[in-house]
């Protein structure tokens, strides 16, 4: 399966979600008399899922499709199992939907889904040596290419500040604190928990360099946002970036292997495998990653 599933695969193409059955859902929920908290939750779930798969119907996803899915989201986003679960509970309850209100044939593609209970484990990590080449060649760029400063300043992010990909993109001007020596930043988590990050050295050096040249966006909607390219003057999305880190590599002379499994994450893997290998505690790296479960940072120090 290739990094994202579907559409996401083609991050110049931008079709638009059909969202009507998701309203429709949520006002039958809201007639079955379900909590609000659930109404929200459920209409967000099947929302990312007819997102990702725009413009398919749902109607016509298989029980592959959404296992790819389940997987894909495991893979990027860190997925816990209570989290997947959720997400399938959402998705069972929508396909019943369907079946019950709106003719979809039983028994619909979610029934005969198991829930998946992720192990976890470390993904891949890179070399510390290839990671100095990548961010080498990066910073070599950056010096008369405003994508590239970008790019430093995005992968850095997820490196050196162990970010997942979602929340460094995602990351608007407001939380951003400090200077090219030392920088804060509030960032927003999957659950919406606000934690802080620091940054020090060439990473805070690398933001506050992008910063300072950051270009206006061409969308009132997107002006909160850290990260604007240079050439599209849009908010960068988490696909361009999953797409820009490979071409970046590849350009960067790392070894296939690397450059056909990179993404952000890996960069946010291999700083916590790194950390590891330096004999830091398990509590730090799970500090590092701003993890609740001893668990998953644990992986990291499996022989």
């Amino acid at each position: 399966m290739s990094d994202l599933p579907v559409t996401a695969q083609h991050p110049e193409v931008h079709p638009e979600p059909n969202f009507d059955p998701v309203h429709r859902f949520s006002a039958w929920l809201e007639r079955m008399d379900r909590a609000a908290a659930t109404i929200d939750a459920y209409h967000a779930d099947v929302a990312d899922l007819v997102r990702a798969y725009a413009p398919r119907p749902v109607e016509e996803l298989s029980p592959r499709d959404l296992r790819e899915y389940l997987s894909a989201r495991v893979a990027h986003d860190e997925w816990a199992p209570p989290t997947v679960r959720r997400h399938l509970q959402s998705i069972k309850t929508f396909y019943r939907y369907l079946i019950a209100e709106e003719s979809l044939r039983a028994p619909g593609p979610a029934e005969s889904l198991d829930e998946p209970v992720p192990e976890p484990r470390a993904p891949h990590v890179i070399p510390v040596a290839q990671i100095d080449m990548l961010f080498e060649w990066l910073a070599k760029r950056a010096r008369d290419d405003g994508s590239a400063r970008m790019d430093l300043a995005l992968y850095g992010l997820c490196y050196h500040g162990a970010l997942l990909v979602s929340e460094a993109v995602n990351l608007t001007i407001d939380a951003v604190r400090g200077g090219p020596r030392v920088m804060h930043l509030e960032v927003v988590g999957r659950r919406g928990a606000t934690s802080t990050v620091t940054l020090e050295g060439e990473p805070a050096a690398w933001m506050a360099r992008w910063l300072a040249e950051r270009p206006v966006p061409k969308r009132a909607h997107h002006r909160p946002f850290v990260f604007i390219h240079p050439r599209t003057q849009l908010h960068t999305s988490r696909q361009r970036a999953w797409d820009r880190l490979k071409r970046v590599a590849r350009a960067a002379g790392l070894p296939a292997e690397t450059s056909e499994a990179i993404g952000p994450h890996s960069l946010r893997h291999s700083h916590a495998a790194h950390l590891a290998a330096r004999a830091i505690a398990v509590a730090e790296v799970r500090e590092a990653l701003r993890q609740r479960s001893p668990r998953y940072a644990s992986v990291y120090f499996r022989e």
